[in-house]
């Protein structure tokens, strides 16, 4: 059985995605009513226009305020793994 590791608050908007840009769209995740994110989305960078170490983020839409978060996410992660990670629908 495989468990997920688990997302501390430290790890979402790291050093590593600030000056982050979206750029392609990999996929979309849902998020059950009990969670704290109402929605998100699996991203890669715009290659010319960010300026943030991390190439792929997991943008994070949250059910309480207004600003986006952002999770650095490997490069090689499959999306399924990263939607178990997070607990999305």
């Amino acid at each position: 059985m495989y468990l997920p590791p688990v997302i501390h608050e430290d790890l979402i908007d790291s050093v590593e995605t600030q000056g982050y840009v979206p750029g392609h769209i990999e996929s979309v995740m849902r998020f059950g009513p009990k969670s704290r994110w109402r929605a998100g989305a699996i991203v890669d960078s715009a290659t010319e226009r960010s300026q943030a170490v991390a190439t792929r983020c997991a943008l994070l839409i949250p059910r309480r305020g207004r600003r986006t978060r952002k999770l650095a996410l490997h490069p090689a992660l499959p999306a399924d793994v990263i939607k178990s990670m997070l607990q999305a629908l």
